[in-house]
């Protein structure tokens, strides 16, 4: 059987063909891996010349920049159109506030009932006349039996890759990359012919807010998580002496987010509070997010002359990045965040996907949402109200702190939730409705999958 994978963002290397997921797919396929023009930005620092393709070839191919516009504005419209629910604002909200005074006037009126109709014809037109003669012609060389998309659900191959290989009769499958993409994007094209969420929120998700058929939707589990199927390379006493942890010592781990948060005063404040005793026995270990630059002037975080506090090891480069004042996203291995996560007690982080993986692993988690942040931290402020956080809110073993104050209060708690094995055992068991979890490796199904599509 004939593949192609198509991957339009870093993100999606890192998650995908740096996860191995398709490496089963290679063994037993013809595979040809599609790769975004690593100068386009969101291919961020990937060299396709230097990743492990299992012995697979790779074309790169860039986008048709009228085109990957005219999407864009589609795309901008129909996410500003009236539609009722929390979520549906929160939505409109984010894309609203991308834009400038001029382009929130322009489009929010383009989204009016008529007019978006009207728009969307107009857009169809100028794509007709704008088409991508190089994807086409891809197509067309390599004739796949099978298209392979994994996706942030808005990227720049998204449409093209739906549109033509439904004209061109091509099976295809898109593959959700983070848990919050069936709530806030789709493409603006149609369906495609099958689309793998985590588990069932992201079923429902894709349902309600894509109105994708339930039909077309397969509940697969994350293909980024399936290292924590692995034995870590490190025992705790290995971690900890990499670390200049007591052994004895019990690991609270901050881990940083996108959000723009202070991070460093937070972690000044639970220094000074382990300082005086009130989280005894306690070392506080901080990971920055790979792309959250260690949040609002994250370049003090490296030099401070740290008691209680240490700085996680494979990160130890990128924060010193930052403080070069080099911004770049960092893409590193989830070998070392499963290192990381397996010798930890608990965890406390403003909103990152870390928070899932951590509770999987019966970890207790507090989330942290520092309200009294929000006028500076403005990805904060329109990420909280998202849908994809309700169901982590909810969960027993996870704890929601909304300011400063509040934090310093719950970390006793959270650290004596520790102890508890039948509340960290309940808490894993709750994770199972954002990502279902399976006997066979995802590289395995997903090879199932393939030649289930063969069979049809």
């Amino acid at each position: 059987m004939k593949v192609l994978v198509f991957i339009d963002a870093d993100l999606v290397v890192r998650h995908f063909v740096m996860s191995d997921a398709f490496r089963e797919l290679t063994d037993r396929h013809e595979v040809g891996f599609v790769f975004l023009d690593p100068a386009n930005r969101r291919m961020g620092p990937v060299k396709p010349e230097a990743l492990d393709l299992y012995g697979a070839g790779y074309e790169l191919l860039d986008i048709v920049p009228a085109r990957a516009r005219l999407w864009s504005e589609l795309f901008t419209v129909d996410r500003l159109r009236l539609r009722m629910g929390r979520q549906f604002r929160t939505i409109r909200h984010i894309y609203r506030n991308a834009q400038s005074w001029k382009g929130k006037l322009i489009y929010q009126t383009l989204a009016l009932p008529g007019l978006r109709q009207v728009f969307s014809w107009i857009q169809h037109r100028r794509l007709a006349a704008n088409p991508n003669r190089a994807m086409e012609a891809l197509l067309d060389r390599h004739q796949p039996d099978l298209v392979v998309h994994p996706t942030v659900l808005n990227g720049l191959f998204i449409n093209d890759v739906v549109q033509l290989c439904r004209h061109r009769s091509i099976p295809h499958v898109l593959v959700m990359n983070s848990w919050d993409n069936p709530s806030s994007k789709q493409a603006v094209v149609g369906h495609p012919d099958l689309l793998l969420v985590w588990g069932q929120q992201t079923q429902e998700h894709a349902e309600r807010y894509m109105n994708m058929p339930a039909d077309r939707i397969r509940r697969f589990g994350a293909a980024q998580f399936e290292v924590y199927r692995e034995t870590p390379r490190l025992d705790r006493a290995e971690f900890c002496t990499m670390h200049e942890i007591p052994p004895s010592k019990r690991i609270l781990l901050y881990a940083g987010s996108s959000k723009e948060t202070d991070e460093f005063s937070h972690l000044k404040a639970i220094e000074e509070m382990i300082e005086k005793g009130a989280l005894p026995n306690t070392v506080l270990l901080y990971r920055p997010h790979p792309w959250g630059n260690g949040g609002q002037d994250g370049h003090r975080i490296i030099d401070e002359p740290w008691k209680h506090v240490r700085l996680e090891h494979s990160m130890r480069g990128y924060l010193g990045q930052v403080k070069a004042g080099n911004l770049e996203k960092s893409l590193p291995d989830y070998r070392d965040t499963r290192d990381l996560l397996s010798h930890i007690d608990a965890l406390i982080s403003p909103l990152s996907t870390i928070i899932v993986e951590a509770a999987r692993l019966g970890h207790p988690v507090l989330c942290f949402l520092p309200e009294d942040e929000l006028k500076e931290a403005e990805h904060l402020r329109i990420a909280m109200p998202s849908v994809h956080f309700d169901a982590l809110y909810e969960m027993p073993g996870v704890m929601v702190a909304r300011s400063r104050h509040s934090m310093l209060e719950v970390l006793p708690s959270l650290m004596a939730m520790t102890a508890n094995d039948d509340a960290r055992e309940r808490l894993r068991r709750a994770t199972d409705f954002i990502v279902e979890p399976f006997d066979k490796p995802w590289s395995q199904r997903f090879v199932d999958l393939v030649e289930e599509q063969e069979a049809v």
